[in-house]
């Protein structure tokens, strides 16, 4: 009998939403909750992801905009708790069976931002997985900053690559070049280079960055070992040469 039961309830679900959910090939199963996502991977840096709650159940299930989100470790999940001082919206409904709701998963809500990783989203008893792939953006520190893509390079090193970031809220002015300085052990003094650069002005919008060659081979005398740091107007970047 309770073969019959089955077999009529599973072709009327097949007549009512075709073979697919039967299957559960669209993300929605016959028979249990199910999380459906937009994408199963997403670039790190992404904001929110969008998806819905599914219930093939027979029974109504409790449904709020609250949920929990997990970070794969090993062979392990582990719970990743939002900010402190952030609280899940207050709202609760029942989900009718064969029904579902929108699922909105906020990943700003998260100090320090999320790195890529395996994670998945939890509501009731569905999960669903997803991926974050790629590398963090520049961090926004409102302010702007200078930095070399290292922190040592040895004597006799001709070019460096140094990046300016505007990690403000307003625009920042400077005009192109940039200088060289030594610390001597009480002081910062001029070390370089022994030229002019044309007086063009540069803006630099908020979230901006410029990448720019910091050429050795203009200084005179040439530069030994020792603490340096290049300035761009009033922001510095330090590095060594040994």
């Amino acid at each position: 009998m309770g073969k019959i039961v089955s077999f009529i309830l599973a072709l009327f679900f097949f007549l009512q939403n075709g073979l697919p959910f039967v299957l559960g090939r669209d993300g929605r199963a016959f028979g249990r909750e199910t999380i459906v996502l937009e994408a199963d991977s997403f670039p790190v840096g992404t904001e929110q992801i969008e998806g819905f709650r599914y219930n093939g159940t027979f029974r109504s299930l409790p449904q709020g905009l609250g949920y929990v989100l997990e970070k794969r470790d090993g062979n392990k999940w582990l719970r990743v708790e939002p900010k402190d001082d952030y609280f899940l919206p207050i709202g609760m409904y029942l989900l009718k069976p064969f029904q579902k709701a929108n699922v909105t998963c906020d990943l700003t809500i998260y100090d320090p931002l999320l790195e890529a990783g395996r994670y998945r989203i939890v509501v009731g008893r569905a999960r669903a997985e997803f991926m974050l792939t790629g590398e963090l953006p520049p961090p926004v520190t409102y302010e702007v900053t200078l930095t070399t893509e290292f922190a040592t390079y040895p004597v006799g090193t001709e070019e460096i690559t140094a990046t300016l970031y505007n990690g403000s809220l307003k625009r920042f002015d400077y005009t192109v070049g940039y200088a060289i300085e030594k610390w001597d052990g009480e002081e910062w003094v001029y070390a370089g280079p022994n030229l002019g650069f044309i007086t063009l002005m540069v803006y630099l919008f908020p979230g901006g960055s410029d990448i720019f060659a910091v050429d050795f081979t203009h200084c005179d005398p040439p530069l030994e070992a020792g603490r340096y740091r290049v300035a761009v107007r009033d922001v510095y970047g330090e590095f060594s040469l040994e």
